[in-house]
């Protein structure tokens, strides 16, 4: 008995009817501006709105009794999501700018104050529980939340490179905080975690919010000393410790777009948020120095360039499809920068470019290709290589200089071992010098903020006969002795780099008298 009852009661278990099912289609898109050097290239074109979170919505009810069930959106934009329900109500799909329904994918964007973007559909009245709907394609417009959904596609590609190099997500959430009447002028990252605030315009610019997920990228896996502030696109001569993440991070924003393919990946643009074409408010070419041409590490722009020229290759979208420059003889994949940055560059008392260039040829990590990478480097004028007179950092072995020669170009750069990795770097010469006559001897042509000290010594190569840290009127670290030989002898020029966030660079020396 005990049997047959168990058997009835799974045969009318069975029997029972189910929850009734019904199906959710459709796809969402939005409307992108694309951008080239000269702002916004005039076309809107229709992209697909990927790993966004769906959720279908009783029209009736409000808090969480509302939502009757969850999804997301596919790489395509488009969804099939099954609802079970046995109420005949108002429905409507909406689309998030958040990203919960996708495992590890943690962005989103929002309003000041937290809202997220929705893009929603009509009201459908009575729907009955057994009726599929298809939603069709709903589409966020320019004007009416395209902008929205543009930043998080950005912020997906952002997630979707690092996935690609770390083999997971990055977490925590970034939130890009958004709204086109906020009162924002200005593009920054929050020191810390984990927000990004947008310009009121920028929500097209795609480099410009790259470029801050690119901040992000940087506080959560390689270090960042930022000194923060405002920076110039212009100044050649920024500090290293600002120079260095800010260029770096305009290098992940394209690079990200380089790996998808997307058009122009090699410019850094932009606008003024105008209507129709145009509307470039500043631009860079990360290929070429077409504008904003400084030498050295101490730009953020040529940072940028010099690991930019690291990954790319003849395939890169940029402006010369199937070319390189002639000087750029890499194209290694993007984790060989990766590790550096996330291993000896991130644990160096001095975050700069300095620190990217030692850990690439840091024994732990040991990347090579030293002669390729100086290359692309002496194109940008970051000289990472000891100077003919080397060695040269005692008087003992000081080669001789005349008054009236030069300029001598050299560098704070020293390699015994010649394996890349530099060291810090003393320059000494000898000069005979005439008892009576008065001598200048400058430094001038500082690259990558070779702030120098320089000292006169006298014979014995020890004592100091004059010093100087500056000359006068300037601030660009150069220094400057006017003296007068105490005698007929030999005496010592000696330039060391004055104490800073770097320790290489270049400069020129010159002695001179009347």
């Amino acid at each position: 008995m005990r049997r047959l009852s168990l058997a009835l009661a799974l045969l009318c278990c069975a029997a029972s009817p189910a929850l009734a099912n019904w199906t959710a289609t459709g796809c969402l898109a939005y409307e992108d501006r694309p951008q080239d050097s000269t702002g916004f290239t005039g076309a809107i074109v229709q992209l697909p709105v990927r790993s966004a979170d769906l959720e279908i919505i009783d029209a009736n009810k409000s808090g969480a009794k509302a939502t009757l069930q969850r999804g997301k959106t596919g790489v395509d934009g488009c969804f099939s999501l099954a609802v079970s329900d046995t109420s005949t109500r108002t429905i409507y799909l909406r689309g998030l700018t958040t990203s919960t329904q996708t495992t590890g994918l943690l962005i989103k964007v929002a309003a000041p104050g937290g809202a997220v973007y929705a893009l929603r559909s009509a009201n459908l009245a009575n729907h009955g529980p057994n009726t599929n709907v298809n939603f069709g394609t709903l589409v966020a417009t320019v004007g009416n939340g395209g902008e929205a959904f543009n930043v998080f596609d950005q912020l997906k590609d952002g997630a979707e490179f690092v996935k690609v190099i770390r083999g997971s997500y990055p977490s925590p959430t970034v939130t890009v905080q958004w709204a086109s009447n906020a009162g924002e002028l200005g593009a920054s990252y929050l020191s810390g975690c984990c927000t990004v605030i947008l310009r009121d315009y920028a929500a097209y610019d795609d480099t410009v919010a790259l470029h801050e997920w690119g901040h992000y990228v940087e506080y959560q896996y390689w270090g960042n000393q930022n000194p923060t502030g405002t920076h110039a696109l212009a100044d050649c001569n920024q500090p290293l410790k600002l120079a260095f993440p800010e260029g770096r991070a305009s290098w992940f924003g394209n690079s990200v777009r380089r790996y998808f393919n997307r058009a122009a990946s090699n410019v850094y643009v932009r606008t003024t948020g105008a209507s129709g074409p145009g509307g470039v408010q500043n631009w860079f070419d990360l290929e070429a120095e077409t504008q904003y041409a400084c030498d050295g590490y101490a730009s953020e722009v040529a940072v940028a360039r010099a690991m930019w020229d690291i990954h790319d290759g003849p395939g890169t979208t940029d402006d010369t499809p199937g070319v390189d420059d002639p000087a750029d003889g890499l194209v290694l994949a993007d984790l060989e920068s990766w590790q550096v940055n996330a291993g000896p560059a991130r644990t160096a008392t001095s975050i700069t470019y300095e620190s990217f260039w030692d850990g690439w040829f840091d024994p732990s990590i040991n990347n090579g290709f030293l002669s390729q990478m100086r290359a692309i480097h002496d194109d940008l004028g970051m000289q990472f290589r000891p100077d003919v007179y080397e060695p040269n950092e005692t008087p003992a072995q000081s080669p001789s200089i005349v008054s009236n020669g030069g300029p001598w170009p050299l560098t704070f750069f020293s390699d015994p071992d010649g394996n890349g990795k530099g060291q810090a770097d003393t320059d000494v010469f000898r000069i005979a010098a005439t008892g009576g006559v008065v001598y200048t001897i400058t430094t001038a042509n500082l690259v990558s903020d070779a702030n120098t000290n320089l000292e006169i010594l006298d014979t014995n190569g020890t004592t100091v006969l004059a010093s100087n840290n500056d000359c006068p009127n300037t601030t660009d670290g150069s220094s400057c002795l006017t003296v007068t030989a105490p005698r007929t002898d030999t005496f010592y020029i000696r330039v060391k780099h004055a104490t800073d966030a770097g320790i290489y660079g270049s400069y020129n020396l010159q002695v001179t008298n009347p």
